[in-house]
């Protein structure tokens, strides 16, 4: 009996181990080789003059997110508010550069995070509170809820990873009558979000 438990034990062990080393390893994309599909990809973000501020703490980045979730008895805690803002910038390695759209992408931003909370007897600050009213109708009396909030933004020069997809669009350069050179781009799809984390 014991042998038998012992030789499914390392047959086990031995499949897993031969699908991990089967397993295609995802190289570290370079931006100079990038084509359209989805990649991943790692570097600095750069930006233009556009900025944006953080509604909670004031810092100014490239992009912010706020997640302010409410405590919802035994189901744990319940996301009331998910929101962010982005401005398009640059992701740079040391191959080269790839223009971000985020501006108009659904983003799901991850660097820099802060977090706080309150409870029934500690509002949260000011500008949770307006933020909440803002965007969320509120029923009941909002100092008797457990709230938590998270806000993450991207700063300026910070190496971050983007996963995203890479289009084709029309660039600035014009290279004939009417017509201009063609720049790869990095977007968030349909059905899948810009994803920017550490």
């Amino acid at each position: 009996m014991e042998y038998v438990a012992l030789s499914l034990v390392l047959a086990a062990v031995t499949t897993a181990v031969i699908r991990l080393r089967r397993r295609p390893r995802r190289a570290r994309a370079r931006i100079a080789g990038l084509g359209p599909g989805w990649v991943e990809v790692r570097g600095r973000a750069r930006g233009g003059p556009a900025r944006t501020r953080a509604p909670i703490s004031g810092r100014v980045g490239l992009g912010w997110r706020v997640l302010v979730e409410f405590e919802a008895g035994i189901r744990g805690w319940e996301a009331v508010l998910d929101h962010s803002e982005c401005v398009d910038f640059e992701l740079e390695d040391d191959s080269g550069r790839i223009r971000v759209r985020a501006s108009n992408s659904t983003v799901s931003l991850e660097v820099g995070e802060q977090r706080g909370r309150g409870g029934p007897f500690a509002p949260p600050p000011a500008a949770v509170e307006q933020l909440l009213a803002a965007q969320v109708e509120i029923h009941g009396v909002l100092f008797h809820k457990g709230v938590r909030w998270r806000e993450w933004v991207l700063e300026e020069g910070r190496e971050v990873r983007v996963r995203g997809h890479v289009v084709r669009e029309p660039g600035d350069v014009a290279i004939g009558y009417r017509r201009l050179a063609a720049e790869l781009v990095l977007a968030g799809g349909s059905t899948r979000p810009l994803l920017v984390d550490e």
